[in-house]
């Protein structure tokens, strides 16, 4: 019983290096550059031991976007959840969290997704619950008085979502650096929603970030 338990610890431990090893190939090198050789190799595994735990690279490349996913949103509903928290602090932590993780990815690594069934359908299951989420947090904003309470937010949603789409349909990335595409395009609609109280604390923390 103690043997087979310890197996199994094993096995789930494993299963964490392979995903924490593949998603730092993963987004480093690009998708399509990662080989499930070069996964195995830097773990110091055989191939087949890694085949027996993902069957694919497919199915690997969406275990890693699905549990790290699941990762960020429970650290931002914890961020999000504190009551010293409001909006505009949440809007900055989200800029750090993404600007620190731009360091770490490869552009080409978002565009790489869309070669991937299983992945697609996945980001695609989740717009839905995005923008659900989006306008619980808009509404949060405009009770706390920080974001106007008279522009239509659907036409607004569709407008972020528009940017992030041309970003990438134009490689934006290749002349200028992420922080620069998010503070230019993201920061000025964000701004542009919020209240004079608003711009003022956005203004504030967002020089204290750079």
């Amino acid at each position: 019983m103690q043997e087979q338990k310890s197996f199994t610890d094993y096995k789930v431990q494993l299963r964490q290096r392979i995903l924490n090893a593949a998603m730092e190939a993963f987004g480093g090198n690009g998708v399509k550059s990662t080989k499930m050789d070069d996964i195995a190799a830097t773990l110091g595994i055989s191939k087949r031991t890694l085949y027996e735990i993902f069957e694919n690279k497919e199915k690997l490349l969406f275990e890693c976007i699905s549990y790290y996913d699941a990762q960020r949103r429970q650290q931002l509903t914890t961020f999000m959840g504190h009551p010293g928290h409001d909006v505009v602090d949440i809007i900055v932590y989200l800029y750090r969290n993404s600007i620190r993780e731009a360091g770490k990815v490869k552009p080409t690594f978002y565009v790489e997704l869309v070669k991937y069934p299983q992945v697609t359908e996945y980001l695609m299951a989740q717009r839905q619950r995005q923008h659900d989420e989006f306008m619980d947090f808009i509404r949060r904003g405009v009770s706390e008085g920080y974001f106007r309470s008279d522009l239509d937010y659907d036409l607004i949603a569709q407008v972020l979502n528009n940017q992030g789409r041309y970003m990438h349909s134009e490689q934006l990335w290749e002349r200028y650096t992420f922080e620069e595409l998010v503070f230019n395009m993201l920061f000025v609609t964000i701004r542009g929603i919020c209240t004079a109280k608003g711009i003022e604390k956005l203004d504030r923390l967002t020089a204290n970030a750079e």
